[in-house]
């Protein structure tokens, strides 16, 4: 296995964790608007997991379809300290936009292993791009958390 596919797992894996993080958000805030927001997203990160496990699989990889303990562990202990401390929708688009910069980082890290000439490159260029544009909107829009 190369560093690129290593690469691309990681991603596929975040990915998910990312899905189901906003899985949980969504159920957790008040605001609709935030609600259809996190909707959206759900989309993108089933979209863009679904084109690397394809082309993982074209390749001949095995894929996995859980994401990572650590999210999930994560995500358990977001819910005890909710049920303990209160949370309110600003908490948890700060705790959304940590996630997806993390997240950021495995693209970073699946775009160097890709180097600009692999079949995979321009997608997850694209891929980026859009969660740069996701990032920059949670960030600004704190209205969404009012």
């Amino acid at each position: 296995m190369t560093d690129r596919i290593d690469a691309l797992k990681t991603l596929l894996t975040r990915l998910v964790d990312s899905r189901e993080g906003y899985r949980e958000a969504r159920d957790d805030v008040n605001n609709a608007a935030l609600k259809s927001t996190f909707d959206d997203f759900i989309a993108r990160r089933d979209r863009d997991a679904a084109e690397i496990r394809s082309y993982l699989t074209r390749e001949g990889h095995s894929v996995d379809e859980d994401g990572s303990l650590l999210a999930s562990a994560h995500r358990s202990f977001m819910g005890l300290k909710d049920a303990v401390t209160g949370s309110n929708d600003a908490t948890i688009l700060a705790e959304i936009v940590r996630g997806e910069k993390k997240l950021l980082g495995a693209y970073d890290d699946a775009l160097a292993a890709a180097g600009g000439t692999s079949p995979e490159y321009a997608w997850l260029t694209e891929q980026h791009s859009s969660l740069r544009g996701t990032i920059q909107q949670l960030e600004t829009r704190q209205d969404l958390a009012a």
